[in-house]
């Protein structure tokens, strides 16, 4: 799980698309920290190194970024967590195809993204390639793959229903290109994704609270509908249905019995996010979406189910009803020693 951006309109694109990562990485990010623009002269431009925003902006070039469509992505990765030799530059996000005119950021977990790499390596440059783990990145198969439908003639629009009923995991994918310099496309099965439409600007985040900094001049936001293909623009939104083979799971969530679980859990030890949601992974969160444990995991596994906002939500409701607090905790993942991480507290 990580946390994204995507910024079209006037404003300085690197503070906003900085201070919107910023402010989400302490729940599930801040292993690396990525941005790509289009700059003045419809060119891709990417900057992107290992660490919280903090630290890239320091060991990196990215505030200097300009332009008036850009995308950001914080990654947040169980192997780059455990392992610095995941967690390097080149396997940060964004990715670009082989050319460089197109960057793509990915959400999720591309759970057969080694068959692709199979087939796509003699072909493609994996720039995220480390060989002394002989690993890459699951996300950056999925820019090759689009670059491929779009040589072939594909629209973007076109490509990413090509590519996305063919990704099994949880997968959200956005992009950016140099042949489409004023779109943000976004294809989303069921990732956390909020979006904000402003006058002649347009913005999305993982979560919430990363549309803080312009939320006052945004006229309508809003969580897009799951399984969606969206075209922002600025000031502007257009969504269809993005797989209609794909069946969106209707699940209604018991926040009581999600609160019960929180209370219980932060009774034995405080958590972060991470540990907090898999602790009630294995004890509240089938039972509060009425379903049997074994047909959660398939939700999960096989439908790629997301609940990160709904969690946020839960949290947020205990934490202004005074029974939770939520401070931010420092401590060493993958290559760097200060990761930021909400760590949540009975009150």
């Amino acid at each position: 799980m990580c946390q994204l951006v995507g910024y079209l309109g006037d404003r300085p694109i690197a503070p906003l698309i900085l201070k919107a990562l910023e402010l989400q990485e302490p729940y599930f990010a801040a292993h690396a920290t990525g941005m790509g623009v289009i700059d003045a002269k419809g060119k891709i431009q990417v900057q992107k190194a290992t660490g919280p925003v903090a630290v890239v902006k320091k060991t990196t070039k990215i505030t200097g970024l300009k332009g008036k469509v850009g995308i950001g992505h914080s990654r947040y990765s169980l192997i780059a967590r455990d392992d610095p030799r995941c967690d390097i530059d080149s396997m940060c996000h964004p990715f670009t195809n082989d050319a460089g005119d197109i960057a793509m950021m990915h959400n999720g977990d591309i759970a057969n993204f080694k068959e692709h790499w199979a087939r796509l390596k003699p072909n493609h440059k994996f720039k995220g390639y480390n060989p002394a783990v002989d690993w890459i990145t699951d996300s950056e198969v999925a820019v090759h793959m689009i670059d491929e439908e779009v040589k072939r003639g594909a629209g973007f629009d076109e490509a990413l229903r090509a590519v996305m009923p063919r990704l099994t995991g949880q997968v959200l994918l956005c992009l950016i290109s140099e042949k489409e310099p004023d779109t943000i496309w976004l294809a989303n099965r069921y990732q956390p994704c909020v979006v904000g439409v402003g006058e002649d600007e347009a913005m999305w985040t993982s979560s919430r609270v990363g549309l803080t900094p312009i939320e006052d001049d945004l006229k309508r936001i809003y969580q897009p509908p799951k399984n969606a293909l969206i075209k922002l623009t600025a000031g502007n939104v257009e969504t269809e249905v993005l797989d209609p083979n794909y069946v969106v799971p209707e699940m209604k969530l018991n926040k009581r019995v999600i609160k019960e679980g929180v209370l219980s859990v932060l009774g034995v030890a405080d958590l972060d996010f991470y540990r907090l949601w898999y602790a009630l992974d294995k004890t509240h969160w089938a039972r509060a979406y009425g379903v049997e444990q074994e047909e959660w995991r398939a939700l999960r596994r096989d439908k790629g189910v997301s609940i990160v906002n709904p969690f946020i939500e839960v949290l947020d409701e205990l934490i202004e009803a005074g029974k939770i607090s939520k401070s931010i905790d420092y401590r060493r993942e993958g290559c760097t020693a200060r990761t930021p991480r909400f760590l949540f507290s009975l009150a």
